[in-house]
């Protein structure tokens, strides 16, 4: 096989460090293909020619990337991405290490292809191996249950779980009721989740005036700020009501900032997500009609995926217009060389603003993206994996100002922190550092929080140990609190703020991109790819 050897090598070092997976027949097939003796040139030279590019399909194949037409879509966005970004995310893949040994591997092999055959212990390789790590410490990889038909032993894996808190939504910690299969499980999550909407109240409390502001952030799950040691940092701890169980249901900007504009309704697929909804979805007009001014702003400029268009039809409100942000600072590049502003400059300039309109109440939604793997801080070469921590302190302090800022000024406001999804700081065998191609509990277990400011005595200051919503939740509870803060105002005397947190709605954990669904079911966290099979998790790790 000559130099195909290493490439065989090298595969098999990849599937040992848990990098790769490794289909066996198809590998040993190629392999065979290309021990075969040829000796006119012309088909040597052809077959070369074939190799290359099917030994590149091939790696694909055993790769945990996404399939490969999902690559062939998200191309254009990717060829947008800096240099520098592309090589970090290689990196990823690969790491550094891997490439010195290649280089190592390929000076061995040239000294040692002299006197040994190095064909034949690859090709014994190529089956010893893959079984050894299958049978061994890795195990099988087994679906849990078709696409279709009853599945007995599904319903009795359930007996193991948790039964507190057993209802009509939600079942254990989280868990989607039993059904007689997953898919049929899921089917009655959506359909139920279909008659779910929030009561708004015809008008809002009497007491002070105040505003609604939604911080979106952009790449901040529970996880992230775990693994870099992050939990502790005081915001958090300022905010009156945290939710310890938020589910984001998604992965990627777009159908996040859809799921919190239409936070009104029940969770809907991700196919759904780009259909209308009912009128009573979108939380923006529901508060337009309760008296306050909506209002839009972000810290770039929306124009990568269209965002910014999905945000504004999604107002369900005709004509709204983003706050101008190309006067403020200048605080990082993102992973396509645009301005991310910074966050402070922001949301204390559009403040200045607000303080100047005649309004008696806005409500505000800002996304961020300071978060978003790729990005560079301005004058830094850090990769962005390592400022990931000096960016979420940097907001953190931002947010932490423009809170005490709200409170200096004498108004009233109830700031809304909830995150789109995670970063996916910490990777697995499934999916690379930075990848969301799949929904885990890691990337969409968001830390969402609400802040009273102007509640009490302490403006801007924490009020207390704050009130902690453990239950399984998602968009509909926040909304419902929300709902609840505008119809009995906090802000008109001390009321009992635990009292606006009371049965507030649980949603069963289901998370779900355009190609994979996550579902916790029957004990277990199962995933559904393109092939409809659902696999358990841990069979995958």
């Amino acid at each position: 096989m000559g130099i195909w050897n290493l490439y065989f090598i090298l595969k098999l070092l990849l599937l040992w460090a848990g990098i790769i997976g490794f289909h066996v027949l198809p590998n040993f097939l190629f392999a065979v293909l290309l021990a075969i003796r040829l000796r006119p040139r012309w088909a040597r030279i052809g077959r070369q020619v074939i190799a290359l590019p099917a030994g590149a399909a091939l790696l694909y194949y055993d790769s945990n990337l996404p399939p490969f037409a999902r690559f062939v879509e998200q191309l254009p966005a990717l060829l947008q991405f800096r240099f520098s970004y592309l090589i970090e995310l290689l990196g990823r893949f690969v790491p550094t290490q891997f490439w010195l040994l290649l280089a190592i591997l390929t000076l061995v092999y040239w000294i040692v292809n002299r006197w040994v055959r190095v064909t034949t212990f690859v090709m014994l390789a190529l089956l010893i191996v893959p079984l050894v790590l299958r049978f061994g410490a890795l195990g099988p990889v087994t679906p849990v249950v078709a696409a279709t038909g009853d599945t007995p032993a599904a319903l009795s894996a359930g007996e193991g779980a948790t039964t507190a808190g057993v209802n009509e939504f939600v079942s254990g910690d989280g868990e989607v009721p039993l059904a007689a299969n997953p898919d049929a499980a899921l089917d009655g999550f959506y359909t139920r989740e279909l008659t779910r909407a929030v009561a708004m109240p015809a008008q809002v409390g009497a007491g002070p005036d105040f505003d609604i502001i939604f911080l979106h952030i952009c790449s901040l799950a529970q996880d992230d700020l775990d693994v870099d040691n992050l939990a502790n940092l005081p915001l958090l701890s300022r905010f009156d009501f945290v939710f310890k169980n938020f589910n984001s249901a998604a992965s990627y900007s777009g159908p996040a900032a859809i799921r919190v504009l239409r936070a009104g309704c029940g969770q809907p697929t991700h196919k759904e997500l780009y259909d209308p909804a009912g009128p009573q979805c979108y939380v923006m007009s529901d508060l337009k009609q309760l008296g306050f001014t909506p209002s839009l702003a972000m810290n770039h400029d929306g124009h990568f995926d269209n965002f910014m268009q999905e945000v504004q039809q999604n107002f369900g409100i005709q004509g709204i217009t983003p706050f101008d942000n190309t006067r403020t600072r200048v605080a990082m590049r993102s992973f396509d060389e645009t301005p991310v502003r910074s966050d402070g400059d922001v949301l204390q300039t559009w403040w200045q603003q607000r303080m100047t309109m005649p309004d008696k109440r806005v409500a505000l939604y800002y996304n961020t993206i300071s978060l978003h793997d790729g990005n560079r801080l301005e004058g830094s070469r850090l990769p962005s994996a390592q400022s990931y921590p000096i960016r979420v302190k940097a907001m953190f302090d931002d947010f932490g100002q423009f809170i005490d800022t709200i409170a200096r000024s004498g108004r009233k406001a109830v700031v809304v922190f909830v995150p789109e999804h995670g970063a996916a700081l910490r990777g697995s065998k499934l999916q690379v550092s930075g990848m969301r191609e799949v929904p885990l509990p890691e990337i969409t277990h968001v830390p969402v929080a609400v802040k009273l400011v102007g509640f009490g005595n302490g403006a801007g200051a924490s009020h207390g140990t704050p009130i902690t919503i453990s239950t399984p939740t998602s968009y509909l509870a926040l909304m419902t609190l929300v709902s609840h803060l505008i119809a009995n105002n906090p802000f008109a005397g001390t009321p009992d703020l635990a009292s606006y947190a009371a049965d507030l709605p649980q949603t069963a954990f289901v998370s779900a991109n355009e190609q994979t669904t996550v579902m916790k079911y029957g004990g277990k966290q199962l995933i559904r790819g393109t092939d409809g099979v659902w696999v358990d998790l841990k069979s995958m790790e």
